[in-house]
């Protein structure tokens, strides 16, 4: 602990306490092992003695700490003095800082993550957002700071920060001596009342929980934003070739008439219950999508049914000639048709006819729901940060 004491009356005390240096000398006392790196525990023996001895810092041990050192530090009055001014002190809270630290196993997919988590950050923080995180409600009359700032402090160490008033939250990363592994979210309170939450020191526990909810409504925002919009490169993946042996086997692209049609017949209600076989395929294909032999040979249905083995949407039935869907080709298949069929090409139909009719109430209702899908996707980039971009 440190201690600032003003020089003239009435000898004004500040006193600042680490907290994470608070827990350490809790548990070297306890025996508890642990390991710590700039202000994080990467590790600890008893999971629950760290709890306890963060529990342990409370209103009480801080008041007692502080009136330990005044007793010692401030200067000292004579009895007839102390009879006549009663002196004494009453704590309250001017900055308090909470932190939640997750520590991951490697560098690498935390900085991947971080540099996402900036990117969004900057493009979705707003005035909506930055008071969500704060759980607080803006009026008319409300005149302070609104905003969201990436700050580069350092080159490749950015800091992340949302104000509200004079108080902030933050995010960065910090590690130890070898790499950064640890994704800290930290919330500053420079006037406790911007919480709810009176200045004086009893009402910590009522800060405390305050913050930490804070913080926990910036992990949620985060973790629903990048669950959204962080590719982990499976539609790549479907579209690259595949290696079986020795044998080099195209993707599936969105744009391959014939994967798609025949997909579109595959999971068509009425086509297969069960396993088939290519020519019972072929057939239903050429009927579906009125086809002759030379439109869609029986060759080229196999070279297809090879694409989708290749990816594991169909498998083979032991030795013998017949297949069906596996449980990823029927969802992967959904999604890939209704993306082809029902999505895709419709909008670029209409977004791309070089005469749009404009908003009537003769509107057909495709028209209308179109209009209505364009808005909607809008309104889904916007949420995910990608209005710019849109």
């Amino acid at each position: 602990m440190s201690v600032r004491v003003a020089s003239y009356f009435p000898f004004n005390v500040t006193c600042y306490l680490n907290g994470h240096s608070f827990v350490a000398q809790e548990l070297t006392r306890a025996g508890v092992h642990f390991r710590k790196a700039d202000n994080a525990f990467l590790g600890v023996a008893d999971v629950d003695a760290l709890q306890a001895a963060a529990d342990h810092l409370s209103a009480t041990v801080l008041q007692r700490r502080c009136a330990f050192w005044v007793r010692r530090l401030v200067p000292t009055f004579s009895p007839l003095e102390r009879a006549a001014l009663q002196p004494g002190y009453r704590y309250s809270m001017a900055q308090m800082e909470l932190a939640t630290d997750i520590v991951f196993k490697r560098s690498a997919p935390l900085k991947a993550m971080f540099q996402r988590a900036c990117e969004l950050g900057v493009l979705v923080g707003g005035a909506e957002r930055t008071t969500h995180l704060f759980g607080r409600h803006i009026t008319r009359r409300y005149q302070g700071k609104l905003q969201t700032v990436l700050d580069q402090r350092e080159a490749g160490h950015p800091v992340l920060r949302w104000y509200y008033e004079t108080s902030f939250a933050k995010q960065y990363t910090r590690g130890d001596q070898h790499s950064d592994r640890i994704l800290r979210n930290e919330t500053c309170s420079n006037d406790t009342r911007h919480f709810g939450v009176g200045r004086r020191l009893d009402n910590l526990p009522l800060l405390r929980d305050k913050l930490a909810a804070t913080n926990d409504r910036c992990l949620a925002l985060q973790a629903d934003l990048l669950a959204s919009t962080v590719d982990t490169g499976q539609l790549a993946a479907l579209a690259q070739p595949t290696l079986v042996g020795q044998r080099r086997i195209p993707g599936l692209k969105l744009h391959d008439d014939r994967v798609i049609r025949l997909l579109e017949t595959l999971l068509h209600p009425a086509a297969f219950a069960g396993d088939w076989t290519t020519r019972d395929v072929h057939a239903r294909v050429m009927a579906r999508h009125r086809l002759t032999e030379t439109d869609y040979r029986l060759s080229q249905l196999r070279y297809d049914l090879t694409k989708l083995r290749a990816k594991g949407f169909v498998e083979r039935l032991g030795t013998s000639r017949r297949y069906r869907l596996t449980p990823v080709g029927l969802k992967l298949g959904v999604l890939l048709v209704k993306l082809r069929t029902r999505l895709l090409g419709p909008l670029v139909t209409l977004l791309t006819n070089p005469n749009p009719p404009r908003p009537s109430s003769s509107d057909t209702a495709v028209q209308a729901a179109f209009r209505h899908v364009d808005a909607a996707l809008d309104n889904l980039c916007a949420a995910l940060g990608l209005k710019q971009a849109a």
